[in-house]
């Protein structure tokens, strides 16, 4: 018999590849980088997943152009505002909510038998991000970065580490 916490697990690109297919009805492509590509300051959306007892178990993170990229096709925003977005710098409060609801389902991607997570906080720079992600981000290991193409919006880059 385990004491220690529900075991999670990082997705795969076929998990994340799926999840989105399904929810913005795109045939979304999705590749694993062999390394980190996503660096802290070009982080401009951030999810918190939490147990059933409110500890942080993972994070998600979308750079600008993914975090603009899946706010529009969410909720079927012409192309041009995510490319205006994009180019402004800053994922907008009316992508930034529906980037949030993305986040939101894609809770599922680190559920297992044993560990049921929930989205946390969330948040859409220049949003200060809460200590304790802070600190997952400077220990985990158990880190993947993926390439996301959103046909007809564009390509960013989403990271997803477990604690």
């Amino acid at each position: 018999m385990s004491t220690g916490a529900p075991v999670a697990v990082l997705p795969t690109d076929a998990d994340v590849r799926g999840l989105l297919a399904g929810l913005l009805d795109k045939a979304v492509v999705v590749t694993t980088a062999p390394g980190p590509l996503l660096r802290g300051r070009d982080v401009r959306v951030v999810g918190s997943y939490v147990a059933d007892d409110g500890a942080l178990r993972a994070v998600a993170l979308c750079d600008l152009s993914l975090g603009a990229c899946l706010g529009a096709a969410l909720a079927l925003v012409p192309v041009p505002r995510c490319e205006e977005a994009i180019a402004s710098g800053d994922v907008p409060p009316d992508l930034g909510e529906n980037t949030r609801e993305v986040l939101n389902v894609a809770a599922s991607l680190f559920n297992t038998g044993e560990a049921h997570l929930k989205l946390g906080q969330t948040w859409v720079a220049p949003e200060p991000v809460g200590d304790d992600v802070v600190a997952l981000l400077r220990t985990s290991l158990h880190r993947v970065d993926l390439t996301v193409t959103v046909p007809g919006y564009g390509e960013g880059v989403l990271a997803l580490l477990l604690s």
